[in-house]
C-alpha cells in the first residue's frame, strides 16, 4: 500500500484534490491505491486546512487580546496623565490658600492691639457700669435716710 505526503501549499480546490489523487496514483502505478488510502489522504488535507484555520483564528483572538491589552494600558496612561494634572491644579489651589492664610494671618496681628485695645475699652465699660449701679444703689439709700431725717 503507497501513503501519501502532504505537503505545506495552500487549500486545494476539490479539482485539484482530484488532480493530485489521480497523480499519486498514476506515479505509483505499480502499488495499489485503496479507498481507505484515499480517504486518509482526504482526512489528512482536512486536518491540515483545520489546523491552519485554527491557527490563524487563534492568532487572531489573540491579536484581539493584546490589542484590546493596548488599548487598556493606553486609557491608563491618559487617567494618569489627567490625575497627575488634576493634582498639580490642586497643588496651586493651596499653594494660593497658603498664601492668603498667611496674609490673613499679618492682617490679624496688624489689628491685635486694636483688638485688645478694644477687650480694655470692654472692661472699663464694664467698671464704670458696675460703679454706677453701685453708686445709683448709694444714692437710693442716701435719699431713704435723708427722707426719714426729714420727717
Amino acid at each position: 500500500m503507497s501513503r501519501l505526503i502532504l505537503t505545506n501549499s495552500p487549500t486545494p480546490t476539490t479539482s485539484s484534490r482530484a488532480q493530485s489523487l489521480h497523480s499519486s496514483v498514476s506515479h505509483q502505478s505499480n502499488q495499489t491505491f485503496s479507498a481507505a488510502d484515499a480517504a486518509r489522504h482526504l482526512s489528512q488535507e482536512h486536518v491540515s486546512r483545520a489546523s491552519q484555520d485554527m491557527f490563524r483564528k487563534v492568532a487572531d483572538y489573540i491579536r484581539a487580546e493584546m490589542l484590546a491589552t493596548r488599548e487598556d494600558y493606553k486609557l491608563l496612561e491618559n487617567m494618569n496623565i489627567v490625575t497627575k494634572d488634576r493634582y498639580s491644579e490642586l497643588a496651586g489651589v493651596a499653594q494660593e490658600l497658603m498664601q492668603e492664610v498667611g496674609k490673613l494671618r499679618t492682617t490679624y496681628s496688624d489689628f491685635e492691639p486694636y483688638l485688645e485695645r478694644i477687650d480694655e475699652i470692654s472692661q472699663q465699660a464694664e467698671t464704670i457700669s458696675n460703679i454706677a449701679s453701685e453708686l445709683d444703689e448709694y444714692t437710693k439709700s442716701l435719699e431713704l435716710r435723708l427722707k426719714r431725717i426729714s420727717k
